[in-house]
């Protein structure tokens, strides 16, 4: 019997779904969400699990410590603040 995992709406633009993808390692259905709505412009509702945002702010700060230019740290470190804030706002309505 597979446990049903709570999903939470989190929006991101396109260009953030490609930073995602070329930065992070994601599987399954959330990699596959994220390459169609990379190719989507605008901003994108997507469900993931309090865990893959919790794994997605680790990998942005992971990659905004290694990013090759400053302009590219800062949009993940961006994004990173943007999990976190998310993972603080779910946690605090528990």
């Amino acid at each position: 019997m597979t446990k049903n995992i709570e999903k939470y709406a989190v929006e991101l633009d396109d260009y953030e779904c490609g930073l995602i993808l070329d930065n992070a390692v994601v599987f399954g259905q959330l990699k596959t969400t994220l390459t169609r709505m990379s190719k989507k412009e605008g901003i994108h509702t997507i469900q993931m699990s309090l865990n893959e945002i919790n794994d997605l702010a680790g990998w942005m700060a992971a990659e905004s410590n290694h990013a090759d230019s400053r302009k590219k740290a800062n949009e993940l470190g961006d994004l990173c603040d943007h999990f976190n804030n998310i993972e603080f706002q779910i946690k605090s309505n528990l």
